[in-house]
């Protein structure tokens, strides 16, 4: 493996850490939070990456992709039990997409606007 690639995984991994750390609390909305209020992201200590996806079905999401690094940006339409569909890609409003779900490291999804 070339220095190149090592330091994008290594970039990754970093990325896909502070994805997790900047969201300590559940993916979604909180019971009882208004309009007004941000939304939070929760995560348990039990979770899988299945487990977060299915969760955010009907969000849009940002996946960042183990080995080449690259993000899928669209609506998560449905999650199976090894693949996960999207729609609405962002730069490509015409496709749809498939990703296994073993090959996700990381997940975004925006909870507060400005």
């Amino acid at each position: 493996m070339s220095v190149l690639g090592t330091c994008r995984n290594f970039i990754g991994l970093g990325v896909a850490a502070l994805t997790l750390l900047a969201a300590p609390t559940v993916l979604g909305q909180e019971p009882g939070a208004g309009a007004g209020q941000e939304k939070k992201m929760v995560f348990e200590e039990q979770d899988t990456m299945a487990n977060v996806l299915k969760r955010l079905e009907g969000k849009g999401v940002r996946l960042r992709l183990a080995g080449s690094g690259e993000e899928v940006i669209g609506k998560l339409q449905k999650v199976g039990k090894e693949l996960a569909h999207l729609s609405d890609l962002s730069g490509r409003e015409f496709f749809d997409a498939v990703v296994r779900i073993d090959q996700v490291s990381a997940v975004s999804v925006q909870v507060r606007g400005r």
